[in-house]
């Protein structure tokens, strides 16, 4: 029974994995955005249920921490990569040759960076140091359902590719979504964020995830800015 206990950390990391494959499969196959959406939202799903499992049935292991990364290099690493491809696939634009298209798993390499960077920084316990993947990837797999045509234009995708890459790595404070308590004071940041989001969400649906993790980006840019010129002066 305790063996049965241990494993279902294990279980939910492995379903985060599927998740990502059948999105994989979803955008390779049959080019379905919407489906890859919901399987990433699943993904994420398992992804947070996993630790939080582990944590609750204290039954972390060394061997749950390697397996979550390679989960997640699949779910946000491969996904949004093959999405941008997708997108980037529709031939020559205005200049751009087809071949640009392999230019979006740049994203798979930088995930890939940026989760073995994770597993090694323990500065990363309350709060990330860069793009965490899951929000790389919940930007790009609703990029496609902004229905705004611009965001499909070879040189917007390959901009979006080359800054969302290299946040991914940087080194920059971005603040996490955990609450020690819910007093105002420490949490204005989070209380605002959430807010945003719930606008986005009653505002664009579906499309929502793209300007909430723009404004994640946003707010967390200004914050470490913030803090810069505060310890400066």
């Amino acid at each position: 029974m305790k063996k049965v206990i241990a494993f279902i950390p294990n279980l939910l990391t492995l379903c985060n994995l599927l998740c990502g494959c059948a999105a994989v499969a979803a955008l390779f196959l049959r080019v379905d955005f919407y489906l890859a959406f919901w399987l990433v939202i699943a993904a994420a799903v398992f992804d947070f249920f996993d630790g939080f499992a582990a944590r609750m049935l204290h039954v972390s292991s060394p061997i749950g921490k390697e397996l979550d990364s390679l989960a997640d290099m699949v779910s946000f690493g491969v996904v949004p990569a093959v999405v941008v491809f997708i997108m980037l696939s529709g031939g020559s634009v205005d200049g751009f040759p087809a071949w640009l298209a392999y230019a979006g798993f740049l994203i798979a390499a930088f995930s890939a960076l940026r989760l073995a960077k994770f597993n090694i920084d323990e500065r990363q316990h309350e709060e990330f140091r860069g793009l965490p993947t899951p929000a790389c990837t919940l930007f790009f797999a609703a990029l496609p359902m902004l229905g705004w045509e611009w965001v499909w234009h070879p040189a917007v995708l390959l901009a979006l590719t080359v800054v969302f890459s290299a946040l991914l790595v940087c080194d920059m404070p971005m603040f996490s979504l955990k609450f020690k308590t819910f007093g105002l004071e420490k949490n204005k940041l989070r209380y605002v964020f959430i807010l945003l989001s719930v606008i986005f969400i009653v505002w664009l649906r579906l499309a929502a995830p793209a300007m909430i993790i723009l404004a994640y980006i946003v707010i967390s840019t200004g914050r470490a800015l913030l803090c810069r010129k505060c310890v400066k002066g």
